[in-house]
């Protein structure tokens, strides 16, 4: 398996540097858009609320609690 990059153009994928393919051979795809700051504002996703914060470590709390359970069977 090998990790290449391609442009998408009128509904063809075309690879950014050669293939060691055959003609007419058939391969498998993975497509993976990279990230995109005109689509997705990192900075904002990277923040958290205290919100995000108490639930998360409500959600620890519940889990430590749960692993101490299990220890005393």
């Amino acid at each position: 398996m090998r990790r290449l990059e391609a442009d998408y153009l009128d509904g063809v994928l075309r690879p950014t540097s050669p293939l060691q393919l055959k003609q007419g051979e058939r391969v498998g795809l993975v497509v993976m858009r990279r990230p995109d700051q005109k689509r997705w504002d990192l900075e904002r996703l990277t923040r958290t609320s205290q919100e995000d914060e108490a639930l998360a470590g409500a959600g620890l709390d519940q889990w430590a609690r749960a692993l101490d359970g299990e220890d005393r069977r």
